[in-house]
């Protein structure tokens, strides 16, 4: 018997050695540049920014989630099934613990789902969630979600929004202590947070996919963006999740480097303030419109890499209306608008702006000239820009927007009702248009209500209709990355293959 053990040992270490030499590829950190700046905060109750959610999903995890494509996916929760009207059941992952050694129970979810919902936490998509009233625990492993009323896309909020926390956690140290030092049950454990420069997270060596994550850890820079293709280059990242379209050529030409396109839900909407001023004017929001050449913004903008679309919906999400053509470039059908409404010689507009946007505005100043519409520009971070929309004053807001709920619902949302805090000033009709998005739990209605959406949307012009983008990524070659249609990427699947440039050449 000693002799098998023995035998069975030293197998057992030839194997592991072999293993570890053969995923020595994967053990590396990856250097990442996703924002210009810090993220205000890394409490997921706290926050309402696609970069700074991307940082926390990659140390929290949701009941639920989707995988690159879209799709809901099981994460905290094997199954769920719809007991009645007003209630989902959940089933939860067995044995799972927050990084603190907290075991995640469904009294963690009830916890969560609490701290999300009191107004006291400052939740800033407290609006998005809103239909849901609280949850009750079943057993440890089991948890009811209750909603006020029926809501047809629960499942995309709970995958889209809602991140687990640990309740003695935060009970014993405090939401300011949590905030800067998060605990979740995530791939990746928080390590550090030097601000103005990075964040560091750590493998978890106890992740629940067994296998996952790949990589050791996790570095996000904070770096300018005019700086950050040049830390691409030297090295200092080995991936960049925005490259501007003009510069995918000196990525392409740079053989140790790539570039990986992706469509993805994500689009640069301009939100309008409908209820004063001259974009109260249904003649001139159209006009605005129609003085806006799409293609000439994707071909300087985007290098080309995006299409036109005729709403904030776009094709592939969940509700998006494929009956509307985008508004035609008419210059001269414009300026009659324009005058018609009383405005032949135009106006003027304060635009907020945030910074991954400043192009875009630019090339839209230069467009809507053309009609003697004048934009004041003030840029502001992603970061910042949720503050700079509390203050109000703005006319008009341009900015890139993710789709998180994979379903046109949530741009509407974020941009049109009256409660999200991207709001500039609502139309009341589309507060009620989204309450029949949300009450139909029935397929063929639940497309009906949406396509009646878009079409409002539409033919109110209660926006400017620019582009679907298609993402630009910079890696570097040995790099395997997996992109996500939100735009907000898991990380646990990507590892560093053998240098593919060395081992061609």
């Amino acid at each position: 018997m000693k002799m098998y053990n023995s035998r069975l040992s030293s197998c057992l270490a030839v194997m592991t050695l072999l293993f570890l030499s053969a995923g020595a590829a994967d053990s590396r950190v990856l250097n990442l540049c996703d924002d210009i700046s810090d993220p205000l905060t890394l409490d997921p109750q706290k926050q309402f920014s696609e970069k700074n959610h991307t940082i926390c999903q990659q140390i929290f995890e949701g009941l639920i989630r989707f995988d690159p494509e879209g799709k809901i996916e099981p994460a905290l929760a094997v199954s769920w099934r719809r007991m009645d009207p007003l209630r989902v059941r959940f089933n939860l992952r067995k044995g799972v613990r927050f990084h603190n050694g907290e075991l995640f129970t469904a009294e963690a979810v009830k916890f969560t789902i609490e701290r999300y919902l009191d107004p006291a936490t400052g939740f800033p998509a407290r609006a998005f969630i809103d239909t849901m009233a609280g949850a009750e625990v079943v057993d440890s492993d089991t948890v009811d979600i209750i909603t006020r009323e029926p809501d047809g896309v629960l499942l995309n909020r709970l995958a889209g929004f809602v991140l687990m926390v640990p309740p003695g956690y935060i009970k014993e140290k405090g939401a300011d202590y949590f905030a800067a030092n998060p605990v979740g049950t995530g791939a990746f454990v928080f390590k550090e947070w030097e601000k103005g420069e990075k964040i560091v997270l750590t493998s978890n060596p106890g992740y629940w996919m067994t296998g996952y994550p790949r990589l050791e850890g996790l570095v996000f820079h904070f770096i300018a963006q005019d700086k950050q293709l040049a830390a691409l280059v030297q090295g200092k990242v080995e991936l960049i999740t925005t490259v501007p379209g003009t510069q995918t050529l000196k990525v392409k030409t740079n053989h140790e480097l790539t570039v990986l396109k992706k469509p993805s839900f994500y689009t640069m909407p301009f939100s309008l303030n409908v209820t004063t001023g001259p974009l109260s004017n249904l003649d001139v929001r159209k006009a605005l419109n129609y003085a806006f050449n799409k293609e000439r913004l994707i071909r300087y903008d985007l290098l080309g890499n995006g299409k036109p679309i005729a709403t904030f919906s776009m094709e592939g999400e969940l509700g998006h209306n494929a009956s509307l053509a985008p508004y035609a470039f008419d210059i001269h059908r414009a300026k009659e608008l324009l005058a018609r409404a009383g405005y032949p010689a135009g106006f003027s507009l304060k635009v907020l702006v945030k910074s991954n946007a400043d192009r875009t505005a630019k090339i839209a100043a230069s467009e809507f000239r053309n009609i003697g519409v004048r934009l004041e520009i003030v840029s502001v971070s992603d970061a910042d820009s949720i503050r700079e929309f509390a203050r109000g004053g703005y006319a008009m807001a341009i900015g890139d927007v993710p789709d998180p709920m994979c379903h046109s619902y949530f741009i509407q949302a974020m941009l049109l009702s009256s409660k999200s805090p991207y709001c500039l000033g609502a139309d009341p009709q589309i507060d009620i248009l989204l309450k029949e998005i949300v009450a139909a739990t029935d397929e063929k209605a639940a497309k009906e209500t949406a396509d009646k959406a878009d079409k409002y949307v539409y033919d109110n012009a209660l926006g400017v209709f620019t582009y679907q983008k298609t993402a630009i990524y910079g890696l570097r070659r040995e790099l395997s990355f997996t992109p996500y249609l939100s735009r907000m990427p898991y990380f646990y699947m990507d590892h560093f293959r053998e240098n593919a440039y060395e081992k061609k050449h």
